[in-house]
């Protein structure tokens, strides 16, 4: 609504310079959600050394307006796809939790229960710039992870090794699947990966909500 009425006054004045168009920063920053999204600005930050530590900034957060244990304004931070670990990295802590289909689902029993329904007769809204990177690189670098962080089983590495030792395949992706958590955007580690809006931005019918 904001940009729409800064794109208002902009026809309206006919002109459409950086000094026209800063107006919908100056909306946005007086407006309630800039309080609510300043309010958790060090959230994530906060859970960098554990649970019990995020979840201690996390509370007190709510009682001084989003400062990190309770007294700084801002904790610096960087892409979560810099944290990435190599493949054969084995985290400390217990395995995964195991499917039993009655406390944990697999993926696909998930995404039916989310109730998402795309239109399947559209254009792929997750761009890969580059799959031989996926096959040639990421198999053997990170081991595909876009096949475990992506909650919705949308990325199916169809990749094997040939006789001569090379790796052969593709990359499928299950688009219609897509709960639109932006994940892949976020942590694919070469950063190809970009998520935009599905045809004509209406993105996905959730029939549960």
């Amino acid at each position: 609504m904001m940009a729409a009425e800064t794109a208002w006054d902009a026809l309206a004045a006919e002109k459409y310079d950086a000094a026209q168009l800063a107006a919908y920063e100056e909306r946005f920053r007086n407006s309630w959600a800039h309080a609510e999204l300043r309010g958790a600005r060090n959230f994530h930050q906060g859970f960098e050394h554990g649970m019990w530590a995020g979840m201690f900034n996390a509370g007190l957060a709510t009682y001084t307006g989003g400062r990190a244990f309770g007294f700084i304004d801002k904790l610096p931070s960087k892409p979560g796809y810099e944290k990435m670990r190599k493949a054969g990295y084995k985290p400390p802590g217990s395995p995964r939790a195991k499917i039993d289909n009655v406390l944990t689902f697999d993926k696909l029993t998930d995404v039916y229960n989310s109730g998402t329904i795309h239109e399947e007769d559209q254009p792929c809204h997750l761009k890969v710039a580059d799959t031989n990177i996926c096959r040639d690189r990421c198999t053997v670098e990170y081991g595909n992870p876009c096949a475990y962080f992506c909650p919705a089983k949308v990325y199916e590495p169809l990749f094997e090794k040939n006789g001569d030792g090379k790796i052969d395949g593709r990359l499928q992706i299950n688009f219609t699947n897509c709960v639109h958590c932006k994940t892949c955007d976020i942590a694919d580690p070469y950063q190809i990966i970009t998520w935009v809006p599905p045809q004509g931005g209406e993105g996905p019918v959730y029939i549960g909500m």
